[in-house]
């Protein structure tokens, strides 16, 4: 298309006056020069400076001419009525050569009435001005090929009022050919009007003006005025000239503000969130510690006047403390408590006397269930398992791949210099740019698939390539070492004149990247996109697959330097495809493999040693007393409640998914762990404390106690993970049924086969067998009973310390400053999940992102689509169109314009691309090469080879005609005719408005043909850097889109590619919230029923979500986003948290004495099982994970379940026992006789509690256990005998 400024400078040249004019005047520039009103300086046409060249204007320095009256309507026609009666110093070749190029401009400026009548004055003015010699001076002058004398340099003097009113009318009108502006074709991106007439003045030939046309500020003569005529402003109050919204800011009303725009509440700096939790934390603690010392001196002076607390009895205290520990002291129980220890004192009996047929059973059951593998499969469709199947965004989605097709595929090249720092924009780069694209565009995979068979071609054969090399139509032998920096300059200048072979401008922006402003020439990369057909045709789909692998194979070798012929060694090459990333994942997930099978691999092997009790000092008892067997089935257990679980949900048809595979196993370890070591221990305590009882009755009364905790804390996750699967999102809601069965029956397991295997086990360290090899006995002597390191310390020093009443205000403290601390992040966790992380850390698509990031400067493209607006009747095209001015100021192309005004806020950048705009300025009969068609057939368009005589204008006779009030535009069937017309017609360069290239998928008509079922209007997101900015860029669209539609009454909803994927971040947050609060509302309930104590449940929920909230927090401080996987594993932080809690709030309730003295019996107790449990087991198996290769193992596993692990464990091992040491016991109780209670009174009188258990171990000197006497707060009885049952 030739530019339009070069054009217009062109026909303006064409001033000339020639030595042989009829009226004899002569074209001598000299020194006495003449400016002054009714002068010329030039006029008519003298020739060009080369052959084939442009014609230039003739030298006149005479009085300008009355024009003929053909000349005279000529003038008036174009430039307006100021020439009705006036000279002018123009011939009418150059007024006819005015006209022909005006036809070219008036496709891109017409639409805007003020720029459009700007324009032609401007160069009206230059051309034909009676006054010319008062701002125009000829500078240079040479000779044509025809020896006449032209001019080929001159001065145009323009005032800053005029050249601002032009420039100010121009500068946001829309083209929507290149989806860009008017400005950056006649302008060359210009910003301010001395650089858009500048542009317009440079002597460029054949693509710019023929001759320089000079634009200085003032005339150092003297003898030249500025010119100073009148322009139209484009919010001109005469409404012929106004222009609309979508062309002149002004014009459009001020959007409302949004919520993103005001600003945040702020105290000091901070967030009024967390201002207010600091000072109430602060005020709190504060005054606490204010009463504490007021109370304190209280006492102090109640001491002075000789106040004495009067002692307790000790008698009555020995006899607690004497079975403050044993189990079978308790003669009385809360009932649903009583009925659970009953039964599972029953169920462990008959297990341990019956442990084969047990664990033979339950393994059949297992292995039936199992059965359901036979229909495993895993789901590695992102769509599925991100994306609800009623999700706004899917629905949408269908849509548009129903009626439009599915989004393009893409496959780009970054090439930059290995440094970053260079320009690549120089001729060897460029040439090695050329190769790369030939070699890409020669693939050809072993079934014969080209890029030609695959690529996207809207106009034609033609591959929708976007590169560099465009500019040369790709071709290398028009790349010219002596032009090629020129005419790049002119390319990125002006984009249109540059056309590749697709015939659509190549924007700067979408092929270079790493530039300021416009300096093109800076620019640090290369970038190239290859379009690919996409289709629902999975045989389409397959071949542009198998083009991409062979893509991927030539891109590694350029990248490696093993192409012979093309030296990238000082090169770097980023590149992807639409199969890369599903490739690289894939990758990803077999490289972690062996990660997580080495982190399972630690946990089972410590949790097998750590059941053993080795004793050192009798090294035959080692092989004897190890559990590693016994550990090793426990293990076996959890892997086979997976297995059960994946194979009843396998057999109902879910499809595992990775989460599934990667996170169940180490969840119900973690939730199970415990439990093996709890039963365990508690079957060793048990037999070191009653030696006479049978195997069978220590297993029984061993689940009888425990079993109940077990039960509560299998219950509470169950039911947590359970209620997840509720959520709509695939992956999650079949994780937390997955999750929710591989527990629960991990628990049935437990407590019927573990504890069979338990039995055996016993059975053989009884009888002195090997462990692993229980064939082969050997003699050894007699274990000696001993209490282990961990229950010992936590006896003699943990316990004490931790019930110290200072250190409990300190505990209570520090735990609340961290849980205030938590709160106040919670609002500054980031959404989203950088698709780097899921890649291997060598991966070569992290360059890529890491580049696309750094250089790539367009936002991935926007679509919005409407429904249920006919375009056919005046009212439904108001609803659609800009750039007329009876357009709604609601309509979709306005509300699109104003929103791109300020991207900051609606992250939109680019103007729209409007259907309906371009289509009724193609029937403008102003603009008579385009809408056309024969006289003798008016339902053929006329080609361009047909004769002007025989075609016949569209609405060059229609009354009314063509305006921009829009009154008379066709409707109807009219309408449904031309649009036709229209959708099928290619752009060229004398029509670059016809439809067929920008809008042939844009458009999608009913079945009868007769109306516009639906259309998109497609425009860009700002560039996103970052998941906020997709996050804020989806919400925005679906701002605009509820806006529209609620302004039009049209059926309006945003489409990009990444919507999708994005739509689950819009309720995440509540969804979260949503989860946690059901989960822990089950807890509470849970808890309450089975231990009977509403302040115990409360104070349990309390600290879960304490724990909830602070691994938040620590989310928030390591980097972690909240998305499908961390909610994920925020819902196993619940069911670990539990594991943490249930076991020692269980043991509290059910313990006999003060509250303290209830809390230290449960720290001894199941405190160490606990903690060696879980803690120690989780803490192997996380070290494993920090070595793996995956970044979102690091982050989503590696850093989450570390903080979930000493999260917990803190709330769960110190914080937890001091706040159950603050309340009293308030269970409902039931008389044990009354309920025939006799299974936990057997043998009950055998044993009484061991001397000085709870505070002294056997070698304690009476100095130590006075001081943790004093610690506790009670004194204790140092009998050797048994106590009385209660």
């Amino acid at each position: 298309m030739l530019p339009l400024l070069a054009a217009a400078t062109v026909w303006l040249l064409s001033l000339a006056t020639t030595p042989c004019l009829a009226d004899g005047l002569t074209t001598l520039a000299s020194s006495q020069d003449v400016h002054k009103e009714g002068y010329c300086v030039m006029r008519d046409n003298c020739g060009s400076k080369r052959m084939f060249g442009k014609q230039l204007p003739c030298p006149y320095n005479g009085p300008a001419i009355e024009p003929d009256q053909e000349l005279r309507e000529l003038l008036v026609s174009t430039c307006g009525p100021s020439f009705e009666n006036s000279k002018a110093c123009c011939s009418q070749d150059q007024v006819e050569d005015l006209i022909a190029s005006t036809k070219q401009a008036s496709p891109m400026i017409s639409a805007c009435p003020a720029c459009w009548a700007n324009f032609l004055n401007f160069f009206c003015t230059f051309t034909c001005s009676p006054n010319q010699s008062t701002f125009l001076n000829i500078t240079e002058t040479g000779t044509s090929t025809d020896d006449k004398a032209i001019v080929t340099k001159l001065d145009f003097l323009v005032s800053d009022q005029y050249g601002s009113g032009f420039f100010d009318s121009c500068k946001d009108v829309k083209f929507a050919a290149t989806n860009g502006y008017v400005m950056d074709l006649i302008g060359g991106g210009a910003k301010t009007w001395r650089e858009m007439v500048t542009f317009m003045g440079r002597e460029r030939e054949p693509l710019g003006s023929p001759f320089q046309i000079d634009f200085p500020v003032d005339d150092p003569q003297g003898e030249l005025k500025p010119f100073e005529g009148v322009t139209r402003q484009c919010n001109d109050t005469d409404t012929q000239y106004r222009c609309a919204c979508v062309d002149c800011m002004p014009v459009c009303p001020l959007l409302p503000p949004t919520l993103e725009e005001k600003p945040p509440c702020k105290v000091f700096g901070i967030s009024c969130w967390s201002f207010s939790l600091t000072f109430i934390y602060t005020v709190t603690l504060g005054a606490v510690i204010g009463m504490l010392v007021i109370r304190k001196r209280i006492s102090a002076a109640k001491e002075l006047f000789g106040f004495e607390p009067v002692a307790h009895s000790g008698d009555d205290e020995d006899e607690d403390s004497q079975h403050l520990l044993d189990p079978d002291q308790y003669t009385s129980r809360y009932i649903v408590s009583a009925l659970l220890q009953e039964w599972f004192y029953h169920q462990g009996y008959l297990c341990a006397k019956h442990a084969w047929r047990t664990i033979g059973i339950c393994f059949g059951l297992v292995a039936f269930f199992s059965l359901g593998w036979s229909r495993f499969a895993i789901e590695t469709d992102p769509v599925k398992l991100w994306v609800s199947p009623d999700s706004v965004s899917a629905s949408h989605k269908a849509i548009f791949d129903q009626n439009f097709g599915p989004f393009y595929r893409t496959a780009q090249i970054i090439v930059s210099y290995e440094d970053g720092g260079n320009p690549i924009v120089d001729e060897q780069s460029f040439r090695k740019l050329f190769a790369i694209n030939d070699r890409v565009k020669a693939i050809q995979t072993e079934n014969g698939v080209t890029l030609k068979d695959i690529c996207f071609h809207p106009t034609g054969e033609e591959c929708v390539i976007q590169s560099p090399t465009g500019y040369w139509q790709d071709n290398v032998s028009k790349f010219k070492s002596n032009s090629w920096l020129d005419e790049f300059d002119s390319c990125t200048s002006n984009p249109a004149d540059c056309l590749p072979t697709f015939q659509q401008p190549l924007k700067p922006d979408i092929i270079l990247g790493g530039f300021d402003e416009q300096k093109y020439t800076e620019a640090k990369a290369f970038i190239i996109t290859y379009v690919i057909q996409n289709s629902v045709d999975p045989a389409i789909v397959g071949k542009a697959h198998e083009w991409e692998l062979a893509y991927l194979r030539l891109l590694d070798d350029l990248n490696n330097n093993k192409i012979d012929d093309i030296d990238t060694k000082d090169l770097r090459i980023s590149y992807s495809s639409e199969a890369s990333l599903e490739i690289e994942l894939n990758k990803s997930s077999n490289t972690d493999v062996r990660t997580v099978i080495l982190s399972y691999l630690a946990m089972f092997l410590y949790a097998s040693l750590a059941l053993g009790r080795l004793q050192l000092s009798i090294p035959r008892r080692l092989i004897i007393d190890s559990k590693f067997t016994l550990g090793l089935s426990g293990i076996v257990i959890v892997l086979a409640s997976i297995s059960t679980s994946v194979g009843i949900f396998s057999f109902l048809g879910y499809k595992i998914t990775l989460i599934i595979a990667e996170v169940i196993p180490f969840l119900v370890l973690a939730v199970g762990v415990d439990n093996i070591f709890i039963l365990c221990h508690e079957f060793e305590r048990r037999k070191m404390n009653h030696p006479e009882e049978s195997i069978e009755e220590c297993a029984g009364r061993t689940l009888g106690r425990m079993g109940p905790s077990i039960f509560l804390s299998a219950l509470s996750e169950t039911i947590a993970f359970a209620l997840g699967a509720m959520v709509t999102m695939p992956a999650v809601s079949v994780f937390a049924m997955y999750a929710a069965m591989a527990v629960w029956v991990d628990f049935l397991l437990q407590v019927t086969a573990f504890v069979s295997c338990i039995a055996l086990d016993a059975q053989r360290t009884e009888e002195d067998r090997i462990d692993c090899v229980p064939c082969i006995q050997v003699q050894a002597p007699q274990a000696v009973e001993s209490e282990g390191a961990l229950p010992a310390w936590i006896r003699r020093y943990y316990g004490p310390l931790i019930l110290n009443a200072s250190v409990k205000r300190i505990v209570i403290a520090v735990f609340l400053g961290l849980f205030t601390l938590g709160l106040c992040l919670l609002p500054s966790i980031e959404l989203g999940l950088d698709q780097r992380l899921a890649l291997p850390s060598d991966s070569y698509m992290v360059p890529f992102f890491n580049d696309l990031d750094t250089y790539f400067r367009v936002g991935p493209p926007v679509y919005f689509v409407v429904q249920d607006a006919d375009a056919t009747t005046r009212t439904g095209q108001q609803q659609l169109c800009a750039r007329f001015s009876t357009c709604a100021s609601g309509s979709i192309a306005n509300a699109l314009e104003q929103e791109r005004k300020r991207p900051e806020i609606s992250y939109i950048e680019q103007p729209a691309s409007v259907w309906i705009d371009d289509f009724l300025h193609w029937l403008n009969p102003a603009i008579d090469t385009c809408c056309n068609f024969r006289k003798d057939n008016p339902t053929q368009p006329c080609g361009p080879w047909d004769d002007e005589d025989e075609c016949q204008i569209c609405y060059a006779d229609k009354d009314p005609g063509w305006n921009i009030s829009m009154t008379g535009l066709p409707e109807g069937e009219e309408f449904m005719s031309y649009l036709n017309t229209w959708i099928k017609a290619a752009p060229s360069e004398d029509c670059p408005l016809a439809g067929k290239a920008a809008y042939g998928d844009a458009i999608k008509l009913n079945q009868a043909q007769d109306k516009v079922k639906m259309s998109h209007f497609r425009t860009y997101h700002t560039p996103m850097r970052s998941q906020r900015d997709f996050i804020a860029g989806y919400k925005s669209a679906h701002r605009i889109a509820e806006q529209v539609q609620k302004d039009t009454g049209a059926t309006v909803f945003p489409y990009s590619v990444f919507y999708i994927f994005f739509e689950q971040y819009m309720g995440v947050v509540e969804l979260t919230v949503r989860l946690m609060l059901v989960a822990l509302v089950a807890v509470g309930l849970v808890t309450a029923g089975v231990l009977g104590s509403l302040k115990v449940a409360m104070v349990v929920v309390g600290v879960v979500a304490m724990i909830v909230v602070d691994v938040v927090g620590a989310m928030v401080l390591m980097g972690v986003s909240l998305n499908a996987m961390s909610l994920v594993n925020l819902v196993i932080c619940v069911g670990i948290s539990v594991e943490f809690c249930s076991h020692i709030a269980r043991a509290t309730v059910e313990a006999e004495g003060s509250p303290d003295e209830r809390v230290f019996s449960a720290l001894v107790d199941v405190g160490s099982s606990v903690f060696s449990g879980i803690t120690l087991t989780k803490f192997l198996g996380i070290f494993v994970l920090a070595f793996t290769r995956s970044k979102i193992f690091e982050v989503y596993y590696f850093r989450m379940y570390l903080a979930i692990v000493v999260v917990g464990a803190l709330h769960g091992l110190v914080l937890l026992p001091v706040l159950l040491s603050l309340i009293q016991n308030e269970r409902a109780m039931v008389s044990l006789g009354s309920m025939g209670w006799t299974g936990m009174d057997h043998h009950s009188s055998r044993r009484r509690l061991r001397e000085g258990r709870l505070l002294q171990s056997n070698d304690s000197s009476d100095d130590e256990n006075d001081e943790i006497r004093h610690s506790v707060g009670r004194p204790r009885s140092h009998n050797s005998g048994n106590g009385r049952r209660r």
